[in-house]
């Protein structure tokens, strides 16, 4: 074998083709970042997953964390099933109250009626209308989340309460079955608030509540059920 003068290497050895390794190398990152690229799009585009921006417009992902840790319950996701229709929440039962709250776990309030209507699958949309026995809050549009049977439902309320008037983000989640919603939960969370007689909770606080016998219950027309009401009524929800 031939040795050059410079000792560096065989004088048949062919040089390196940096040009070809380079490309190489180039070829790799780009497989690579495309590789990336579709696990990421397939993670977004996971229909069980995730809660739109609207959605987090209305509530903070701080907050939504927070009430799962009281037991809340919120459904993900960007598939919710048709979710119109009257329901009651009866026994309307307490599951986590805040911190200076009056009434304890277990309590039970006024029975709430629920109407959902004009849902609109393009947009994820729908509009609520609910009672208590001394409350209401009318035609107010909010956003759906969630997949198959499941979903939640979030939305800012006006809320009429006798002189008081006030604000609250409102999220309704459960499973829509034939004899109405299974495992209902609701939260209300208080924004602000014009109420003289300091009647309704305090502005940032938050009740978890549920249909105690796990279903929130088909109705016909969007009024109390005079039949289901104790005879001495008890609070509504929103009311300290």
């Amino acid at each position: 074998m031939y040795v050059s003068a410079t000792g560096l290497r065989p004088f048949h050895t062919k040089p390196i083709n940096r040009m070809n390794t380079s490309r190489f190398s180039l070829v790799t990152i780009a497989v690579s970042l495309l590789l990336g690229s579709l696990t990421g799009c397939k993670k977004a585009d996971d229909p069980t997953k995730g809660l739109s921006a609207k959605i987090q417009s209305i509530i903070p992902q701080a907050d939504i964390d927070k009430l799962r840790q009281r037991g809340m319950i919120i459904n993900e996701g960007s598939q919710p099933p048709n979710i119109e229709g009257i329901f009651a929440s009866s026994p309307h039962t307490l599951v986590s109250p805040y911190d200076t709250d009056s009434y304890g776990a277990g309590y039970v309030f006024n029975d709430l009626t629920i109407r959902f209507s004009k849902q609109n699958t393009a947009d994820q949309t729908a509009v609520v209308d609910i009672k208590n026995a001394g409350s209401t809050g009318t035609g107010v549009g909010g956003f759906l989340a969630g997949n198959g049977n499941q979903f939640t439902f979030f939305a800012e309320i006006d809320l009429v309460d006798g002189s008081a008037t006030a604000k609250q983000v409102r999220i309704f989640s459960g499973e829509i079955t034939s004899a109405g919603i299974k495992n209902f939960y609701t939260t209300l969370l208080m924004k602000s608030k014009n109420d003289p007689t300091d009647r309704l909770i305090p502005v940032g606080a938050a009740r978890v509540i549920k249909d105690g016998d796990g279903l929130a219950s088909k109705q016909s027309s969007f009024r109390l059920n005079a039949a289901a009401q104790p005879k001495v009524l008890t609070a509504d929800d929103a009311t300290r």
